[in-house]
């Protein structure tokens, strides 16, 4: 295993235990201003998809997607069953924002990638 895609998982797992952490916590992060949260959402969400697409580059977009919808909407609804915390229909909108954006900058790099490989091979 190369140690780009070494740092590549180890960034996807760490994206993914801040998000587990943040969203099943007892108390919400503290917000300075409203909806804050949909911000943290969408940009957990996009770190997300974005390191997973780097680190299992093998694995259909269709499939990236529907794992980080899956888990977004079992952490909403965890959140539910915590006494402070609430489920939210803004926060899984923010979510799927967050998973769009991750999904189109993780193709702009892996454009990036491609074509500088494709410069160092001529």
């Amino acid at each position: 295993m190369s140690m780009v895609r070494l740092a590549s998982i180890t960034c996807f797992a760490a994206v993914l235990v801040v998000i587990l952490f943040a969203g099943l916590r007892s108390e919400p992060v503290p917000q300075v201003f409203n909806h804050q949260d949909w911000l943290h959402h969408a940009a957990a969400f996009a770190a997300l998809v974005c390191s997973a697409r780097l680190a299992f580059p093998r694995v259909q977009a269709f499939w990236m997607v529907l794992y980080c919808l899956m888990l977004a909407l079992l952490i909403e609804l965890g959140q539910g069953l915590l006494p402070m915390r609430t489920a939210s229909v803004g926060d899984m909108v923010a979510n799927i924002t967050g998973v769009l954006i991750g999904l189109m900058v993780a193709g702009g790099i892996n454009r990036q990638i491609a074509t500088r490989r494709v410069a160092d091979e001529a």
